[in-house]
């Protein structure tokens, strides 16, 4: 059991955009929602959202609008979610992440916890000393939107631009026992690693753990 693995000191957090949107972030409909209008699409009827935010990269010629839409929303102010404290609270000492938002951060911060946050390959070379968690934003951070994940091209070399981060998220989900918090599983680098991880290791993954919201009743007859 993940309480297990807590004890023993081999446990890890995986946070995905879920946790955000409870503290009243938008997730990426809303991110792209105005980009695509403007596009002269319908962002609800999208299942693509990563060919959109392509789209709009090509039909722009450039990353301007995209980036000033990930600032605008992940700068706004926002109010820690009750899952944000319950988590900071956990002696776990690796988080991964896919969100650009510092909340994350913040979190920890309020519990008096020392946070070492990784968002670019080179940061990988050096570590907080004293750190009480350490923060693995693989997609990249609001603070530095040009390199942040988000277009067709991003994912598609995300394998060679962040190589490092992929070679260490491999070997923590091989070691360590992971609590998936807030994330849906379709994005596809996550899909890509672990699918791998599952060739290597002839599917003896260790067992993770994930927290998801129960499915609702559909309204009507």
């Amino acid at each position: 059991m993940y309480s297990k693995a807590i004890a023993d000191g081999n446990s890890a957090i995986f946070v995905g955009a879920g946790m955000s949107v409870g503290s009243g972030m938008v997730d990426w409909r809303g991110l792209l929602r105005e980009i695509a209008t403007d596009l002269g699409l319908d962002v609800d009827e999208e299942t693509d959202l990563i060919a959109v935010a392509q789209y709009e990269h090509n039909a722009r010629r450039g990353r301007h609008r995209l980036n000033t839409a990930i600032i605008d929303e992940f700068t706004r102010r926002a109010t820690l979610s009750i899952n944000h404290k319950l988590m900071a609270q956990l002696p776990v000492e690796v988080v991964w992440t896919t969100n650009y938002d510092t909340l994350i951060e913040k979190a920890y911060d309020n519990v008096d916890k020392r946070v070492d946050v990784k968002f670019s390959p080179a940061q990988l070379t050096s570590r907080l000393r004293n750190a009480d968690v350490t923060v693995y934003k693989m997609h990249g951070d609001v603070s530095d939107p040009d390199h942040a994940v988000l277009t067709k091209d991003d994912y598609e070399r995300y394998e060679v631009d962040n190589e490092a981060f992929t070679e260490i998220l491999r070997t923590d989900l091989t070691r360590n026992c992971f609590l998936f918090m807030g994330f849906s599983f379709t994005d596809p680098n996550i899909e890509y690693i672990l699918s791998r991880l599952r060739r290597m290791l002839k599917g003896a993954l260790p067992k993770h753990y994930c927290i998801m919201r129960r499915p609702q009743k559909p309204i009507g007859p």
